[in-house]
C-alpha cells in the first residue's frame, strides 16, 4: 500500500499473534493495524512531533473501536473463544476450520480498512505542554530504547512507531505497552524474516512456535514463542495482569491524561524497568 518494505518491523511482530504469544490479550491483527496506521503517517509525525503522535493515537483508538464494533472484541481470547496455551485450544482453532477462517477473514477486512485510511487527513491540534515533565513517556518505546542501549540491538523505526501501544493500544486498555516492547525487542533477535523465507519454512516455523506455546520444554532452537512465553508469565506475576486497564485501574481517553499518569506512576516506571530487564536477560542468554 505504501510502496516501502520494513522487514525489521515485521520481524518484531513475529509472536504478537494469539494476543501476544498466545496469551489472549490484544489481537495481533489489532496491534499490526495500529502500527500500520502509524507507518502511514510517519512523515507527518516527524514533521509535527508530539502533536502528530497525539493525532495518530486518536486514529488508532478509532481503528480499535471500529474493530470492536465489527468483530466483537479487540481481545483474542474473547474474539476466538480458544486458549492457545492448551493443546485442546490449538486443535480447536484449526479444526474444523471455522476459527482460523474467521481470523483470516478479519485480517482481510483490516487490510481493506487500512487501504481506505491511506489518504485520510489527520486532525492535528495543539496539546497541553509537557515542558514541566520533559519529553513524553511511551511504555513500549522506553522498553525498546533500554534494550537497545544495553544489548546494542534495536530499530529506530520500531521505536518511533511503538508509541501506539500507549494506554493499551490507542488508550483502549489492551496489552500493556511495556510487555509488548519486551516481546518485540526479543523478536528483533529471534523473530522470523518472513520475506526471506519460503512457504514451507514459514509453515514449519509457525508450527514449532505453536507447539512451544503448549509444551513445558521447547523443541528446536530458541525462537520467538518459546522465548516470549516465560516473559509473559513473569510479567503477569509481577504486574498482576497483562492489560493496561487492569494494571492501572484507569481508563485513558487522550494524550494528556495518559501522560499525566505515566509521568507520575511508580508502578508503570517499575514495569518498564522490569520488562526491559527481562528481555535483555533472554537476549544475552542466546
Amino acid at each position: 500500500m505504501m510502496g516501502r518494505r520494513e522487514d525489521t518491523l515485521l520481524r518484531a511482530f513475529t509472536s504478537l499473534q494469539g494476543g501476544v504469544v498466545g496469551s489472549g490479550s490484544t489481537c495481533g491483527v489489532v496491534t499490526g493495524g495500529a502500527v500500520g496506521l502509524a507507518l502511514m503517517h510517519d512523515s507527518l509525525m516527524q514533521e509535527k512531533g508530539v502533536a502528530g503522535e497525539a493525532a495518530v493515537l486518536s486514529l488508532v483508538g478509532e481503528y480499535a473501536n471500529w474493530f470492536e464494533r465489527n468483530f466483537g472484541s479487540c481481545f483474542c481470547r474473547e474474539r476466538t473463544g480458544v486458549n492457545f496455551r492448551t493443546l485442546r485450544g490449538q486443535l480447536r482453532h484449526f479444526i474444523p476450520g471455522d476459527k482460523v477462517g474467521k481470523c483470516l477473514w478479519h485480517s482481510r477486512a483490516v487490510a481493506r480498512h487500512m487501504y481506505s485510511c491511506r489518504e485520510k487527513d489527520l486532525v492535528v491540534v495543539d496539546i497541553e505542554s509537557n515542558e514541566a515533565q520533559g519529553e513524553p513517556i511511551h511504555c513500549a518505546q522506553a522498553v525498546l530504547r533500554r534494550i537497545r542501549e544495553e544489548t546494542g540491538i534495536g530499530d529506530s523505526l520500531l521505536e518511533r512507531l511503538s508509541f501506539v501501544f500507549d494506554g493499551g493500544v490507542g488508550f483502549r486498555g489492551g496489552v500493556c505497552g511495556a510487555l509488548a516492547g519486551s516481546i518485540m525487542g526479543v523478536n528483533l533477535l529471534a523473530g522470523m524474516n518472513i520475506r526471506d523465507m519460503s512457504y514451507w519454512q514459514t509453515l514449519k516455523a509457525c508450527g514449532v512456535g505453536h507447539i512451544n506455546m503448549v509444551t513445558e520444554k521447547p523443541i528446536g532452537a530458541a525462537e520467538s514463542f518459546s522465548l516470549g512465553k516465560p516473559i509473559v508469565h513473569r510479567f503477569r506475576d509481577k504486574a498482576g495482569a497483562t492489560e493496561c486497564a487492569a494494571i492501572t485501574e484507569k481508563e485513558f481517553s487522550d494524550w494528556t491524561g495518559f501522560q499525566r499518569h505515566i509521568s507520575s506512576s511508580d508502578k508503570c516506571k517499575g514495569l518498564i524497568e522490569f520488562a526491559a530487564a527481562e528481555a535483555c536477560k533472554v537476549m544475552k542468554s542466546m
